[in-house]
């Protein structure tokens, strides 16, 4: 079984929930009350810019911080938080530029470092990457995210090892951080190590019962111990916290598969086919599954499809 995990991206940029979202409209009319008394309130401006930024609102935070720049030429934190801005709009060179002002001012700053490292790794520049949360670390040792991020980043490079060192580092500073059981557990599983990767997700989901990525790869755990009938309710659940997301229909699928459930297996892939057209390894499933069923016509063209999108990425 090849499992299709939910991982994490190195630039979180994940909506607010409903009481987030009130919260962040009660700071927007904060600062806009700040800043009609002090229309030169550059602080108030990049406190704006932030709150826009969580709000995925990134070209109003831009103009934000350019303001605050204006009014405040040295003002570090404006460059940074608008790099950020820009890289969330794919505005990397202007990102890039942002944290060069930031270096000029700052030369130690740890935040430029960490945000050039994030970026340098959503350019999949992974060893330069590496070298700036190397730097992050020398400045603060105890920061948690670097090392979270760092571990990513080596994950991704397929250091597995030096990983699950930096993750164990999270959990040491943060016993809490349910992302990085959930990290290391991928780690764990990657090296085969089902009952310890499973160990950790449920540690994950203890942690952040919401966590839906945590209960679809507990989930691939299961199934490649031969648990499916558990493997199938961790799907589920799943499920249930993201129905968008193509990876658990996809798993599901498969154990439904395993355990003869044909045609609950085909329904399956229909979804994840649904929400992912191109997932080659789920149309080719279902054409197996179809041809154990008899279907042979359906069988024939679900598999000329995989040929024809494998055929189209080479």
């Amino acid at each position: 079984m090849t499992g299709h995990h939910s991982r994490a991206y190195f630039l979180a940029r994940e909506g607010l929930d409903e009481a987030g979202v009130d919260t962040a409209r009660e700071a927007l009319a904060a600062y806009g009350h700040a800043i009609r008394l002090r229309p030169d309130y550059a602080e108030a401006y990049n406190n704006r810019g932030n709150v826009r930024s969580n709000l995925g609102q990134f070209e109003e935070a831009i103009a934000d911080y350019d303001r605050a720049i204006r009014l405040r030429p040295e003002l570090v934190d404006a460059y940074i938080n608008r790099s950020h801005a820009k890289a969330a709009l794919e505005q990397y060179e202007g990102a890039l530029e942002d944290l060069g002002s930031a270096f000029s001012l700052a030369p130690d700053s740890l935040f430029a470092y960490l945000n050039r490292g994030l970026l340098m790794a959503e350019l999949g520049r992974y060893e330069d990457a590496i070298a700036d949360l190397d730097r992050a670390i020398g400045l603060e040792p105890a920061f948690v995210k670097t090392y979270y991020i760092r571990g990513c980043v080596r994950a991704t490079l397929k250091r597995g090892q030096e990983a699950i060192a930096d993750f164990e580092r999270v959990i040491g500073l943060d016993p809490e951080c349910a992302e990085a059981y959930n990290s290391r557990g991928m780690e764990l599983a990657e090296s085969g190590q089902y009952e310890a990767a499973a160990a950790d997700y449920g540690q994950a989901i203890r942690l952040k019962p919401e966590f839906a990525a945590a209960y679809n790869n507990r989930g691939i755990a299961q199934a490649k111990l031969g648990r499916h009938g558990s493997a199938i309710e961790d799907f589920d659940e799943a499920i249930r916290l993201g129905p968008e997301r193509p990876e658990p229909y996809y798993n599901r699928g498969y154990s439904r598969d395993r355990r003869g459930e044909y045609d609950e297996a085909i329904a399956d892939y229909d979804q994840a086919i649904l929400r992912k057209p191109d997932d080659i390894e789920a149309i080719r499933n279902r054409a197996i599954v179809k041809a154990q069923l008899g279907r042979t016509a359906e069988a024939r063209g679900d598999f000329d499809t995989a040929l024809e999108i494998a055929a189209i990425g080479r």
